[in-house]
C-alpha cells in the first residue's frame, strides 16, 4: 500500500477508467477517459490491467508528491514530466522513491495526459466504475476532481521491475489540425446537398467553453434544418447541430437524450483522438 499527495492539482485533474456502462436508460453517462488509448497505454507501462483508475489531467497536470516508492507511468499529451526537477520521458516506466515530487507540465500537444501507478488506487467503485462524473458528484475521489491537499491511497500491484516503454511506433503524434472519420446521423439526410457538402468541406476551430460533456465547434456556421424533433437517443460522438450552426460532438460526460438533428457519429476507434483536442484547434470532417 502507498500513499501520494497533491501538492497543485492542475487545471482539472480526476479518475477515470473505461467508463460507467449499463445506467444511461436512467440518465447517467459514460464518463471514463476521454482518450481510452493513452488511459490503456498508461496502465501497460505499470503492468496494470488495461482498465484500472488513472489520473486524468487537462492541460495543466500539476504536482504530487509521493509518500511510499511506486512505479508509474505517464502518457497522452505531450507535456514536460519532472522528477525532483530533473526531466524524464513520457511512455517510459518511471520509479519514484519515497519522498520524490512528480511534476506534470503544460502540454505542447495534445490536451489530456494520463498518469498510472503500479497497483490500484483505493476508491469506491460506483455502478460498476471507478470514474468521476463530476456534474453527478459520485465516482472517482468523492465524486470530484483533486484538490491541493488531497491524499489517495494505493494498494501494490507486485513485482513489475522488467517493465519496458511503449514502442516508439505505438506512441500517438497529436496534431492541432485533426480530420476525424464520422457515420451518417439520422438526420443527415435534414440537410440539403449543399449544406451537406459545405459541412464536410469546412474546417471548424474548438472553442474555450468545450469540455468532457462536449466538443463545441466554431469559425463557419452550418444551416440548421427547419424541422422539428422530439428529443431522442444520443451517444459519445453524436454530432449535434443547435439553431445557430455551430456543431456540438457529444463527449463521455454528455447527456443521455438530446433534441437537436444528430448529423453525424463519429467512428468509435476515433473518439480518443477527440480527447486530445484543445481551444484553437482544428477538426474536419470525412463521411464514410
Amino acid at each position: 500500500m502507498g500513499i501520494f499527495r497533491v501538492i497543485e492539482a492542475g487545471f482539472f485533474t480526476t479518475i477515470q477508467d473505461k467508463g460507467r456502462f449499463g445506467y444511461r436508460k436512467y440518465g447517467i453517462p459514460i464518463s471514463g477517459a476521454m482518450d481510452l488509448k493513452s488511459m490503456m497505454d498508461a496502465n501497460f507501462l505499470v503492468g496494470n490491467p488495461k482498465n484500472n483508475p488513472v489520473l486524468e489531467c487537462t492541460l495543466n497536470g500539476g504536482i504530487y508528491q509521493f509518500l511510499d516508492a511506486a512505479m508509474v507511468g505517464s502518457t497522452g499529451a505531450q507535456s514536460s514530466i519532472l522528477l525532483n526537477g530533473t526531466q524524464v520521458s513520457q511512455y517510459e516506466p518511471i520509479l519514484v522513491s519515497k519522498g520524490d515530487v512528480l511534476e506534470i507540465g503544460y502540454p505542447t500537444r495534445g490536451c489530456r495526459s494520463y498518469l498510472a501507478i503500479n497497483g490500484e488506487l483505493d476508491i469506491p467503485m460506483v455502478m460498476g466504475s471507478y470514474s468521476t462524473y463530476v456534474p453527478g458528484k459520485f465516482g472517482g475521489f468523492h465524486g470530484r476532481e483533486l484538490q491541493k491537499g488531497d491524499k489517495l491511497v494505493w494498494t501494490d500491484g507486485g513485482e513489475c521491475d522488467d517493465r519496458e516503454s511503449l514502442p516508439k511506433d505505438k506512441i500517438p503524434y497529436f496534431s492541432s489540425k485533426v480530420r476525424i472519420s464520422v457515420e451518417p446521423g439520422p438526420e443527415l439526410g435534414w440537410l440539403s446537398e449543399e449544406v451537406k457538402s459545405s459541412f464536410l468541406s469546412s474546417r471548424f476551430e474548438v472553442q474555450s467553453q468545450s469540455n468532457r460533456m462536449g466538443i463545441r465547434l466554431g469559425g463557419k456556421s452550418t444551416e440548421c434544418p427547419k424541422e422539428q424533433m422530439a428529443s431522442s437517443p444520443v451517444k459519445p460522438g453524436v454530432i449535434q447541430l443547435p439553431p445557430s450552426g455551430n456543431p456540438i460532438i457529444l463527449m463521455n460526460d454528455g447527456q443521455t437524450i438530446g433534441g437537436y438533428p444528430r448529423i453525424g457519429v463519429v467512428k468509435e476507434s476515433e473518439l480518443w483522438r477527440l480527447g486530445q483536442v484543445k481551444t484553437g484547434d482544428q477538426i474536419s470532417f470525412t463521411l464514410t
